[in-house]
């Protein structure tokens, strides 16, 4: 009986399917091929990073650097509500600077420098702000209207605060012209963990990863600096793989899942509980940075 050339199209078209795909995997390896030798290093370290159960993993011991800004008084649930479920943008807030005739009105100078300048963190405790990098645990009903805003306080002068967030807005940029990789997340709630029960050094893992999208804005005409801003990436909300790894593997314990459903305070006591019963020791801290 001569075949039905009607039921034999389906296979055609499926045979077809399969050989575009193969020529589209060709090109990409042929592409591949002749990809920049940075960018494969670039690659390549970031393979590496993932694999890294080391001290010199920042996913695992998070050190507060220049590549870093860390943000005091700041609710971990509000941000995540703001940034994800608003979907909003949340623009940094630095210290106000004061004039030399206020710092040295306040007795903010030495017999030998009578014109030193208070840092940041100093002038901030004079006006009354908070200087803890812990963040309050708050109810929502006890949100302060600071809590309620799109503004997000850091402990840095107007032009410090630039500074720190160029720097970050460079190289998040360049990973991504590189790696075609968002590296750049706001980490709310770290694990301070130590390598054993004689260590006395502590080490900071972040715990609920937020992906970022940082923004130069328009120049603040009263600071002359550039405001900047960040939201949401809309990539998956991460739970630390790295930690996860090295506590299994060196700890026997397991980091609890993280869904986009769990918020960071649920998510920071479920860890508290898996560390009470196995690392005493151990502590959530609840730390707010960015970071790469």
């Amino acid at each position: 009986m001569p075949e039905n050339k009607e039921n034999n199209e389906p296979n055609e078209n499926t045979a077809r399917e399969a050989l575009r795909k193969m020529r589209d995997k060709l090109i990409q390896l042929i592409r591949n091929r002749y990809l920049r030798e940075d960018a494969r290093e670039a690659l390549r370290k970031m393979r590496d990073k993932l694999l890294d159960l080391t001290a010199r993993n920042p996913l695992l011991n998070l050190r507060h650097t220049k590549t870093s800004l860390r943000v005091v008084d700041e609710l971990p649930n509000q941000l995540a509500e703001t940034l994800v479920l608003k979907g909003k943008e949340m623009r940094f807030l630095p210290v106000s600077e004061p004039t030399e005739e206020e710092w040295t009105e306040k007795g903010f100078w030495t017999e030998k420098d009578f014109s030193k300048k208070p840092t940041a963190e100093e002038w901030a405790k004079h006006l009354g702000q908070t200087t803890d990098y812990e963040a309050p645990e708050l109810l929502p009903e006890e949100w302060h209207q600071r809590h309620k805003n799109d503004e997000i306080q850091t402990l840095f002068y107007p032009a410090e605060l630039e500074k720190r967030l160029k720097t970050l807005f460079q190289k998040a940029n360049l990973a991504i012209e590189e790696m075609g990789t968002n590296i750049l997340y706001l980490a709310l709630g770290f694990l301070e963990w130590y390598e054993s029960d004689d260590s006395k050094v502590p080490r900071l893992a972040p715990l609920y990863l937020l992906p970022i999208q940082l923004t130069g804005g328009k120049l603040d005409k009263k600071t002359s600096t550039y405001r900047y801003t960040i939201k949401y990436s809309g990539e998956d909300i991460m739970p630390n793989l790295s930690l996860r790894e090295k506590l299994r593997i060196d700890f026997n314990m397991k980091l609890p899942e993280l869904d986009e459903n769990k918020t960071p305070e649920d998510y920071f006591e479920e860890v508290r509980k898996v560390i009470e019963k196995n690392q005493p020791r151990w502590k959530v801290r609840r730390y707010v940075t960015v970071a790469l």
